[in-house]
C-alpha cells in the first residue's frame, strides 16, 4: 500500500474459502461451501450482499467469527464486482500471480541463489515478466 496508495485491493476468494471450510465441522462443509458459493458466484454486487445476509443468518450462530470475517472483509473480498463481469473469475483468485511467483523461484532455484551480480536477479524479474506478459497475452478470457 505504501507503493502503490491509491490501487485496489482484492483478497484471493479461493483462499477465503478453504480458509473459512478448515474452520468448520466435517458435516457443515458441503452446506456452508453452497452458500459460500452464493456469494462470490452471485451475479452482482447486491446480490452478492443478500447472500452474505443470508450468511449471517444460516451461520452466524454457529460460526461467528467466519461469518464477521466475511462481513469485515467483503469490501476486500467483492472488489472483483467493480470490473467487467468476463474479468470476474481471474479477479477472484490469485493464481495468476502464484503461478509467476513460483516460475521466479523455480529460476533462482536453478542458479542455487547465486548471482553473478545484483542485477542479474532484476534481469530473472524482467525476463520471467516479459514470458508470462506473453502468456497471458495469447490467452483467450471466456466470454
Amino acid at each position: 500500500r505504501r507503493v502503490y496508495p491509491l490501487a485496489q485491493w482484492q483478497v484471493c476468494v479461493v483462499h477465503r474459502v478453504r480458509s473459512s471450510l478448515a474452520q468448520v465441522r466435517a458435516r457443515d462443509r458441503a452446506l456452508l461451501a453452497q452458500d459460500l458459493k452464493g456469494i462470490y458466484g452471485a451475479r452482482s454486487r447486491v446480490e452478492a450482499l443478500e447472500a452474505l445476509e443470508r450468511l449471517k443468518e444460516a451461520w452466524g450462530s454457529r460460526y461467528p467469527s467466519l461469518v464477521a470475517a466475511w462481513w469485515e472483509n467483503s469490501g476486500a473480498l467483492l472488489r472483483f464486482y467493480d470490473y467487467p463481469q468476463v474479468l470476474w473469475p481471474y479477479l477472484r483468485s490469485t493464481n495468476l500471480m502464484e503461478r509467476f511467483i513460483r516460475e521466479v523461484r523455480r529460476g533462482t532455484k536453478v542458479r542455487d541463489h547465486k548471482f553473478p551480480k545484483g542485477e542479474a536477479v532484476y534481469k530473472l524479474l524482467y525476463l520471467e515478466s516479459e514470458r508470462q506478459e506473453g502468456r497471458w497475452a495469447e490467452r483467450r478470457l471466456k466470454g
